[in-house]
């Protein structure tokens, strides 16, 4: 990916994607692709687990934080509805990770 937003910041697109899985907009594409990085991340991180179980543990993201995450979500995506507007997924989880990982 060549977008200056991620220059520097290795584990932005990861968080990003961590995010869109949490509320269940994660595409197939990227869900397979993440899978298949695994093995590479285990060996990077010393972790093991899923890749959402290795970016939960290396955020020390707080179990209820998915929950609220989804909660967030869906209060986002029914206003966005309400004005007839497409529920902007990946900017949710743009904002989300940047205070994730600032």
């Amino acid at each position: 990916m060549n977008n200056p937003r991620y220059d520097g910041k290795p584990l932005l697109r990861l968080v990003e994607l961590w995010i869109l899985w949490v509320i269940g907009e994660l595409d197939s594409a990227d869900a397979d692709r993440l899978t298949e990085m695994e093995p590479n991340l285990r060996q990077t991180w010393s972790l093991g687990g899923s890749w959402h179980e290795m970016i939960e543990s290396l955020l020390e993201i707080p179990s209820a934080m998915p929950d609220e995450l989804r909660s967030m979500w869906q209060r986002n995506a029914e206003k966005a509805r309400e004005n007839n507007l497409e529920p902007p997924a990946e900017m949710f989880a743009q904002s989300i990770a940047d205070q994730l990982t600032s």
